[in-house]
């Protein structure tokens, strides 16, 4: 499938009330475009998490504002995290818990639902942490679908013309934005926030 066509499902079963089918088409829309990015890593985790990990700058204010996504460790217990130290980051837990649960047709493992915050007013993300379970908000489906759409491998996909990004105040028409990663990191950096490493200390080392 087109990634234009995985971002065109998702916001389409976003607006019919399908949260975790919007997931699973968001994921399948990073996976395309990290197929594309990394031609040559054969491991899909590798490639899925790498070109996160690059987007931080763009994924991070629009998914978990205030966060320091590149330093932050989850309390989850994962297979084989991607992440130098082996502890696993927001990569590794959307490719790990989301985008495999999803993937296999599997029922999402409790204490991992998206917490209900696009429908809600700008400026209000919220993220549930508690040991073995993390609940990111539900802009995260959005902030995947920026990656894809800023990536300049997508440069010739587009979606039906009134679908758009929302950052803060700020609508982005998205057949306005494919392949423009440099541009839209600038919008969404010009929002200034605070950068917290999150510690959950001894949660870590009982997993």
């Amino acid at each position: 499938m087109k990634v234009g066509d995985s971002v065109r499902k998702t916001i389409e079963d976003w607006e019919l009330g399908d949260t975790e089918s919007a997931m699973l088409h968001a994921c399948n829309a990073v996976d395309g475009t990290a197929a594309k990015t990394y031609p040559n890593e054969k491991s899909n985790k590798r490639r899925f998490t790498r070109v996160i990990r690059e987007n931080y700058a763009i994924f991070g204010p629009m998914a978990a504002p205030g966060i320091n996504l590149a330093d932050t460790r989850f309390p989850v217990r994962l297979q084989n995290a991607t992440t130098a130290d082996g502890k696993p980051d927001i990569a590794d837990v959307i490719y790990g818990i989301h985008r495999c649960t999803h993937g296999h047709g599997d029922e999402l493992p409790e204490g991992f639902d998206l917490l209900p915050d696009v429908a809600g007013p700008p400026g209000h993300t919220h993220i549930g942490v508690q040991q073995g379970q993390v609940r990111l908000s539900d802009r995260t489906i959005f902030a995947l679908l920026a990656i894809a759409v800023g990536a300049p491998e997508n440069l010739d996909q587009s979606v039906p013309s009134e679908m758009y990004l929302s950052f803060d105040t700020l609508k982005l028409p998205i057949n306005e934005w494919w392949g423009r990663r440099d541009d839209l990191q600038a919008v969404v950096c010009s929002v200034e926030m605070p950068h917290v490493t999150l510690d959950f200390g001894d949660w870590m080392d009982n997993l």
